[in-house]
């Protein structure tokens, strides 16, 4: 009779058991990265009785977590893709706003306007009214000029900031991931269960896949090791390497911009690490701070200079539409009370290129004296407009490029240019994006909690319950109609 009472209390203790833990996991069935669990069972120790093998019931093996190892370095891995290809999508999609083509008032749109309105002028070199035109159309070009350059600093600072918040929380939760193995093992060196706790640190790995391509593993020391793709381990048991921002000025900066931020390990600030990172989101906003907007950065600054430097080429050799005096021999005084005559330049612009976009502005002689703007070749020379024809001809000329170009042609390829990449990354996100869900919904189908076959095992286990119990009652009325024949 005992032995029928033992094998229906391990009975009821392994359907008591599946209860809770089916209970566990309905309780969790919207918590995000839980892993459903299963009550491992197996046979108890049989024993010989009299020649013969008996059963001694059932016992609990381990409470097993149902989880895919492969599945998971998979959703590590997409996620990973995922969000490189999400900031690079929405960072080129702010650059390619900066050139605002899309809607006619872009920096084509006002170049072209400058160069008709030295075309009209040709028409009519003594019109006050259209060398004010001409005039109000430069400033808007230098001022747009100015204003894309400045847009693309913006954005390459703002990338900054994005930098210092993602090693803020890749610092914090690499922190977690460490106190998480630390507990882990504490659980398993003392045979419990730690399941929950092994979701909850992939969810942190999850999580800081957002920001780097992580790799994981355990070692053989059984210490869980995390590694950022092409950087160097982050975690290695209760071991962490933590991340920090430094300043370099513009020489040693990756993006040619002075208070640059890059990437260290803090143990050691003097080595930069920011052109390592192969996915994520800091790869994707390094990625696109020193290669696709400083890119751009330079292009507009090429543009500038070579728009400024023809222009000024073209409108030096011209004379000022005023009186100029000549000397016995016919020549032209180079100065009047007003200034120079000639080889005035219409733009200042630097000696270099770099920071050309920041720096072209109207020359001073231009601003003050509409008269400076020069339309005739010869001083003196009433109605000649070669130099605002030569000008007005510049926009069709092909002058860069080594004489394949035009200047509309280059500023329209830089468009261009930002456009198909902008266009390209938001596809390749949509793709990413398609490939991640699949991975989840694996993920889910494997680990994830239906309500419908936990509810089918809460039945099944409550009666297996009731039956265990049943033993044991029909053992003790056993048990007491032996105790009623002896009396």
């Amino acid at each position: 009779m005992a032995d029928l009472l033992s094998i229906g209390k391990t009975g009821l203790f392994a359907s008591k058991q599946s209860l809770e833990t089916t209970a566990h996991n309905l309780a969790n069935v919207n918590t995000e990265g839980y892993s459903r669990q299963r009550v491992s069972l197996e046979t108890a120790t049989p024993i010989n009785k009299g020649g013969l093998i008996n059963g001694t019931g059932v016992r609990i093996t381990d409470i097993k977590r149902i989880n895919d190892p492969f599945v998971e370095k998979k959703l590590q891995l997409n996620t990973s893709q995922a969000s490189y290809l999400k900031d690079r999508s929405e960072l080129l999609e702010q650059v390619e706003n900066v050139f605002n083509e899309n809607n006619g008032e872009g920096l084509n749109s006002i170049i072209n306007k400058f160069f008709n309105s030295f075309k009209e002028l040709s028409g009519q070199p003594e019109n006050e009214t259209i060398r004010s035109m001409v005039r109000d159309n430069a400033l808007m070009v230098t001022n747009d000029f100015q204003r894309i350059r400045t847009s693309l600093d913006d954005t390459s600072r703002n990338i900054d900031k994005k930098l210092e918040q993602h090693v803020g929380d890749v610092n914090f939760q690499i922190k977690k991931i460490a106190e998480l193995n630390r507990k882990i093992n504490e659980v398993e060196s003392s045979n419990g269960e730690s399941g929950d706790l092994r979701d909850q640190r992939d969810l942190k790995v999850r999580v800081l896949s957002e920001a780097l391509k992580v790799v994981t593993y355990t070692d053989d020391k059984n210490n869980y090791i995390v590694s950022a793709d092409g950087v160097g381990t982050l975690v290695s048991g209760t071991e962490i390497q933590e991340f920090a921002l430094i300043s370099k000025g513009k020489e040693e900066s990756s993006n040619n911009m002075a208070a640059s931020k890059e990437i260290v390990f803090k143990n050691r600030p003097g080595q930069p690490i920011s052109g390592k990172f192969r996915g994520g989101e800091i790869a994707s906003l390094i990625h696109v701070r020193n290669n696709d907007i400083l890119k751009s950065q330079k292009e507009i600054d090429g543009i500038a200079y070579n728009f400024a430097k023809v222009v000024n080429a073209i409108h030096s050799r011209g004379h000022v539409n005023r009186y100029i005096q000549t000397d016995t021999a016919g020549r032209p005084a180079q100065y009047d009370s007003n200034g120079p005559t000639t080889g005035i330049n219409f733009f200042d612009i630097p000696e270099s290129i770099e920071d050309a976009a920041h720096h072209i502005a109207i020359a001073a002689p231009i601003r003050s004296d509409l008269s400076n703007i020069c339309t005739a070749l010869n001083p003196n020379a009433a109605g000649d407009n070669r130099i605002a024809l030569a000008i007005s001809k510049i926009q069709h000329e092909k002058m860069l490029g080594d004489g394949t170009t035009t200047l509309e042609e280059e500023y329209l390829k830089t468009v261009g240019r930002v456009g198909l990449d902008s266009a390209k990354s938001k596809l390749d996100h949509e793709q990413a994006e398609g490939i991640l869900t699949q991975t989840k919904s694996i993920r889910e189908r494997i680990s994830g909690v239906s309500i419908d076959e936990e509810a089918a095992n809460m039945i099944k286990f409550q009666h297996a319950y009731e039956a265990s119990a049943k033993i044991m009652r029909a053992a003790d009325e056993m048990f007491k109609t032996i105790i009623n024949i002896k009396s």
